[in-house]
C-alpha cells in the first residue's frame, strides 16, 4: 500500500489557509493527498486538537501489518481557522486516521489505566490460507488439510482447536467449524481465501492462561494479512457499589459519553421492563450496534436469573467497520476501555474480578435458578415417582443417557480444557485411497 507523509505542519495549515475558502481547500489537498491510496493525515482540515504524545504513543507492533503506519497528532500552537473565518477554542480529541482498504478510518486510541479494570470477553479476527501454509512449511490442499493445520496451530494459542464441523456456512463464510467445546468457531470458503476465528465468551474464559499474548505473537509475527474485526471488552461490579444501569443513564445525561469535541451525545436505548422491574434484568445502549463502537449496560447478575442480584456489567463492543483495532489491545484491553468515553476513565483505578470468581458467581446464579426452574415446573412429578420407585431407579429413569450431557444453561460451568472434544488434527482418520481426500469445494477454499 503506497503511503504518503504530509510534510505540511499544523501551523503552515493555518498560515497559509488565513480563512480564505480557496486556498484551504488547496492546502488540505495536499495534507490529505487527494488520489493516492494511502495516507499519513497527521492534521484534520476540521481543526483537530491533540492530546498529549504520551497519551497516544504505542509500539509499532500495535498497529496491524496490513495497516500503514500512523503517526501521532501533534499539538497545534494555536487553535485552527476554520473554511468560514472564525477560530475554534474548543478543545478536540485526538484523532489517528489511516487509508485501509479505500476508507478513512480511525485507530483505536489508547488510554492509561492503573489497574486491571477490563477483561476481553469476545474476539473475532481473520487471516490469509497463506498463514497455514507458512505454519505448515508446505502447500496443503484442500479445506480439509487447511482447517486441519489451523487446529493445529489454535490449540497451541487457546489450549483447543477444531473439533467438529458444522456443515454450515457463518458469518458470510461458506462453510464452518467448531472450536473447543462450543467455545467458538472457524469458518472458511468463499471469503477470498480468509479464514475468520471467533472466540466466544466461553472460550475467552476457558482458554489456557496467558492466551492474548501468544494470540498477539501469532498476529504480529505469523499471520498473514491479519485483522481483528471485532472485540469486546468487560468490566463487572458484583455488588453495585458504583456501576448500574441508572448510573449509566445519569452519565449519559450529563454528557458523560459525549466526545470531547462535542456534538450530539450518542444514541441511547432502554431495554427491559424500567418502568416496573420484573427482575429479569434491565439494559442501556449507549451507541448504535452497527457503528463500531457500542456500550451496554446491563443486570448481568438478574439475566443470569437471580432477581435480586445487583451484579452490573459494562461492555464494549470494537468493530473495525470505521476503525482500525490494533493488536496491543489483547495486550491491554484496561487502557483501551477506560479511554472509550470520558465518564468510563474513571474506572482506571478500579479491578475487575478475575476470571476464576466469574465463573463461580456465575455457578452460584445459574445453579440456584435451574433447581428453582426444575422445581416449580417437574418437583411434583419428582416427588411421585420418588414415592412410587425409590430414589435410584427415579434418577436411573429419568436422567439423560448421555453421561456427558449437560443443560445449554450449564454448559459454561462444567466446561473446561479438560471436558473439550478431541481436536481434528489428533484425530485418527480412516484408512483410504489418497483419491479419497481429494478437496470438495475447489482448491485453497476458492
Amino acid at each position: 500500500m503506497k503511503r504518503v507523509k504530509s510534510k505540511i505542519t499544523a501551523e503552515e495549515y493555518v498560515r497559509r489557509s488565513g480563512g480564505s475558502v480557496s486556498s484551504s481547500r488547496f492546502v488540505k489537498g495536499q495534507i490529505y493527498a487527494m488520489g493516492e491510496q494511502g495516507v499519513d493525515i497527521g492534521v484534520a482540515a476540521a481543526g483537530v486538537l491533540a492530546r498529549s504524545e504520551a497519551r497516544t504513543e504505542r509500539t509499532a507492533a500495535a498497529v496491524p501489518k496490513a495497516h500503514p503506519p500512523v503517526q501521532p497528532v501533534g499539538r497545534l500552537a494555536d487553535a485552527p481557522i476554520n473554511n468560514m473565518g472564525q477560530t475554534v477554542v474548543a478543545e478536540l480529541e485526538a484523532v489517528d486516521l489511516v487509508m485501509f482498504g479505500g476508507v478513512v478510518k480511525q485507530v483505536m486510541v489508547r488510554g492509561r489505566s492503573e489497574g486491571e479494570c477490563a477483561i476481553i470477553d469476545w474476539v473475532n479476527f481473520s487471516v490469509l490460507e497463506d498463514t497455514w501454509f507458512r505454519t505448515a512449511r508446505e502447500t496443503l490442499i484442500g479445506d480439509e488439510q487447511i482447517v486441519t493445520e489451523a487446529s493445529r496451530q489454535l490449540e497451541k494459542i487457546f489450549g483447543f482447536g477444531v473439533t467438529a464441523h458444522r456443515e454450515k456456512g457463518l458469518n458470510f463464510f461458506r462453510d464452518s467449524w467448531v472450536l473447543g467445546d462450543d467455545m467458538g468457531f472457524v469458518c472458511f470458503g468463499g471469503q477470498r481465501q480468509k479464514m475468520g476465528v471467533t472466540l466466544n465468551g466461553l472460550g475467552c474464559a476457558n482458554a489456557a492462561a496467558g492466551w492474548e499474548k501468544r494470540l498477539f505473537d501469532f498476529l504480529a509475527s505469523t499471520a498473514v494479512q491479519p485483522q481483528i474485526s471485532r472485540i469486546d471488552l468487560a468490566h463487572d461490579d458484583f455488588t453495585g457499589a458504583y456501576l448500574s444501569v441508572d448510573w449509566a443513564e445519569e452519565q449519559w445525561k450529563q454528557g458523560g459519553f459525549t466526545a470531547r469535541t462535542g456534538g450530539l451525545p450518542p444514541e441511547i436505548q432502554r431495554v427491559g421492563n424500567w418502568h416496573r422491574p420484573s427482575g429479569k434484568g434491565r439494559t442501556l445502549t449507549i451507541g448504535r450496534r452497527t457503528s463500531g463502537k457500542f456500550l451496554r449496560f446491563y443486570e448481568k447478575g438478574r439475566k443470569e436469573g437471580d432477581k435480586n442480584s445487583l451484579w452490573c456489567r459494562a461492555e464494549f463492543e470494537f468493530k473495525s467497520s470505521d476503525r482500525v483495532i490494533p493488536f496491543d489491545v489483547l495486550l491491554h484491553p484496561s487502557d483501551y476501555f477506560c479511554d472509550g468515553y470520558p465518564c468510563i476513565a474513571q474506572f482506571a483505578k478500579t479491578e475487575t474480578p478475575k476470571r476464576i470468581k466469574l465463573k463461580v458467581e456465575t455457578a452460584h446464579i445459574v445453579v440456584e435458578a435451574c433447581e428453582e426452574n426444575l422445581k416449580g415446573s417437574y418437583g411434583k412429578h419428582l416427588r411421585a415417582f420418588r414415592n412410587m420407585y425409590g430414589d435410584k431407579e427415579t434418577l436411573d429413569r429419568l436422567c439423560h443417557p448421555d453421561l456427558n450431557a449437560w443443560p445449554k444453561r450449564m454448559k459454561p460451568l462444567g466446561a473446561s480444557l479438560d471436558t473439550i472434544p478431541v481436536p481434528m488434527h489428533r484425530q485418527v482418520k480412516p484408512y483410504g485411497p489418497s483419491y479419497f481426500n481429494l478437496p470438495s469445494h475447489g482448491l485453497h477454499g476458492a
